[in-house]
């Protein structure tokens, strides 16, 4: 089944992606499968995305497992709703950064792979938990005219759901936590026009 509709969400000993706006790159968009949360007092069951964006030009260096320095872009991610009613965060931000709104066509069904190797701009913001700052994508937007795209992720993109099971090994450890802990004993909730589809104009980027 296709996905209809960060790494800043893992943990780990990486300094924050630093507060502003920054060119970003998509490599990785995860089906999360229906999530339990509470909201405004009431338990509430939604499909979820995790949609990652590496920055190339914030670099990061660390030591790997095996004890070998390593040197990369950094990445940070956002998990979203599988929804695009008017009201829905992935729809606010597909569409600013598409720089354009979805026609009621599009709106019945889009692909959410798509965003795969598509650059954009995300603005971060830090909050600070317990005395340790965390960074958030508070914003998307597409590339300005005249800021050249990047040719290709450096990062191997990854698309994982149902049809891409494979891509399990290559999922952050906190993120297969998080799909294990997902709801299945229930009907998957309407993606309120959300979700893999239809084809869209070459003008745009996806």
């Amino acid at each position: 089944m296709a996905i209809i509709a960060t790494d800043n969400g893992g943990g780990g000993d990486f300094k924050p992606v630093p507060q502003g706006t920054h060119l970003a790159i998509c490599n990785m968009v995860v089906d999360l499968g229906k999530q339990r949360k509470e909201w405004q007092g009431q338990e509430r069951v939604r499909p979820e995305i995790f949609i990652r964006w590496e920055l190339p030009n914030e670099r990061l260096e660390w030591t790997d497992k095996d004890g070998h320095p390593k040197e990369g872009p950094m990445v940070i991610g956002q998990t979203y709703t599988l929804a695009l009613n008017d009201r829905a965060n992935l729809r606010r931000d597909l569409e600013a950064w598409r720089g354009r709104a979805f026609t009621p066509d599009e709106l019945k069904g889009f692909d959410v792979a798509k965003l795969l190797g598509k650059p954009c701009m995300v603005t971060v913001t830090h909050n600070e938990k317990q005395g340790r700052i965390y960074a958030n994508v508070s914003g998307v937007a597409g590339l300005p005219k005249g800021i050249e795209k990047p040719e290709r992720t450096e990062i191997d993109p990854i698309l994982y759901d149902d049809e891409h099971p494979d891509a399990w090994n290559h999922l952050p450890e906190w993120l297969q936590k998080k799909i294990d802990a997902q709801v299945k004993d229930e009907p998957r909730p309407a993606a309120d026009n959300g979700g893999f589809g239809s084809d869209l104009d070459d003008d745009i980027p996806f």
